[in-house]
Parts: structure tokens; C-alpha cells; sequence
């Protein structure tokens, strides 16, 4: 049955479960696999990734998300395992240069050859508090 989780980033989500009866709980478990549209942190550069994450929950009888057709609502469950999949600072590579803080071209595809001199800038007055 197809979820659809209201993640801003999540483009698709299969979610294969297996249900266990335990006494008075029920033991959900599986494996939770979407892709996500993810943005560098340091470069904004956007790309889409996969994950897959597994999921143990344990509902108590009085607690069980049952719909009226007998069906059990994971939902929230899958919801927070996706939230915690997603990297929290993504990157597009490990040692990705960013943007270069003057023009904001991509240092990973555009390199700075330098900018002209910083004292001319509205903020070169502030250097001195920035040096030792």
C-alpha cells in the first residue's frame, strides 16, 4: 500500500512490515527505503538520494493506531524514521569548497581567481576587529 509521508524532501516511500502478536502488544518491524531531494549545505547545489532505514516499534492494545477497516496506521512511525534518516547538515561530497563569500560562485566547479582589493569594501573598516 502506497504511504504518502508530507516531508518536504521525500519523493517516494516503500515500506516492507512484519507484524508479530505478543501477548497484549504487537511488534512492527521492517524496512523503510524512499529518496529524498536533498540540498548542500555548503554549495546549494541539489540532488536526489536514496535511504533505507529499519524500523522496530511496539504497539500496546490499548495504544494500536487501528483504522475502522481493521487496518494499522504506521504513519507517524515511518514519518520519524525518514526525519531521522535525513542527514541533518547535507553534503554533496565530504569535502565540498562551498561559495566563494565575495561573488558566490561555486568554488567546486568555478574557482575564485581573487577579487580586488577587500579594503575597498563597505566592511573593510571592519577587518581589524577580526585580527589577533
Amino acid at each position: 500500500m502506497p504511504i504518502s509521508l508530507d516531508l518536504a524532501s521525500v519523493a517516494f516511500v516503500h515500506a516492507d512490515t512484519a507484524l508479530e502478536s505478543v501477548s497484549d502488544e504487537i511488534i512492527a518491524k521492517g524496512t523503510l527505503s524512499f529518496a529524498a531531494t536533498l540540498r548542500c549545505n555548503r554549495c546549494l547545489i541539489e540532488w536526489t538520494e536514496e535511504f533505507s532505514a529499519s524500523f522496530l516499534e511496539v504497539f500496546g492494545t490499548d495504544e494500536l493506531p487501528i483504522e475502522r477497516e481493521g487496518s494499522i496506521d504506521f504513519e507517524q512511525t515511518l514519518r520519524d524514521e525518514a526525519s531521522l534518516a535525513i542527514p541533518l547538515v547535507p553534503l554533496c561530497m565530504p569535502d565540498c569548497k562551498g561559495l566563494c563569500p565575495t561573488c558566490g560562485s561555486d568554488l567546486n566547479t568555478d574557482p575564485c581567481s581573487g577579487h580586488a582589493d577587500e579594503s575597498m569594501s563597505p566592511f573593510g573598516a571592519l577587518r581589524h576587529l577580526l585580527e589577533p
